[in-house]
């Protein structure tokens, strides 16, 4: 075993992988430009059936200009709105008691495979399954194993910046996809 772990993950650990996930992660990035292409879309057709259907009139300029302005409003404020919605979501998870991480774990990184020990389940992952790995502001490592699921890694496990460094330069023998963010 090269290393060990023993993981405490908070409510507030998954609240800010979720949070990355959808904003900052590239798979969260294009799902999120994908949702605004689609928005954009919808409005221009929206449009041009206003325009169309009720020609070129007051009431259409008008109603092209209010659906623009909550378009735009929209827009900025959605990341705002996913969060919000994320935040809402997990709570609901918490209280039917289905949270999607396990509060204590421990994990074990050998040369061929990593081990994650919870006192569910116990899951074997070979590095090559691996899709990436982000480093996120220097306190959370996430080794992504798909677009929807990682395993979570918080730097405070860590007993100090060199085996930190140490174990990020392990990493990189083991998946060539590491961010840093």
């Amino acid at each position: 075993m090269k290393y060990r772990f023993e993981v405490k993950l908070s409510e507030q650990d998954y609240v800010d992988f979720n949070v990355f996930h959808m904003l900052r992660s590239e798979y969260g990035k294009k799902q999120l430009k994908n949702v605004r292409i689609t928005l954009a879309v919808a409005l221009l057709v929206l449009c041009v059936i206003f325009w169309v259907g009720e020609g070129f009139s007051a009431d259409t300029v008008i109603s092209t200009l209010v659906m623009t302005a909550a378009f735009v409003v929209f827009q900025i404020f959605f990341p705002k709105f996913l969060k919000w919605s994320l935040k809402g979501t997990i709570k609901g998870l918490k209280k039917s008691g289905k949270m999607g991480y396990s509060p204590e774990s421990v994990i074990e990184f050998y040369e061929d495979c990593f081990i994650e020990a919870t006192p569910q389940k116990k899951i074997e992952q070979k590095y090559e399954t691996l899709e990436n790995i982000y480093i996120v502001d220097m306190k959370m490592i996430y080794l992504y194993e798909n677009n929807v699921a990682a395993y979570m890694l918080p730097t405070a496990c860590f007993k100090s910046k060199a085996e930190l460094d140490e174990f990020i330069e392990f990493l990189k023998t083991k998946c060539s996809k590491i961010k840093v963010y």
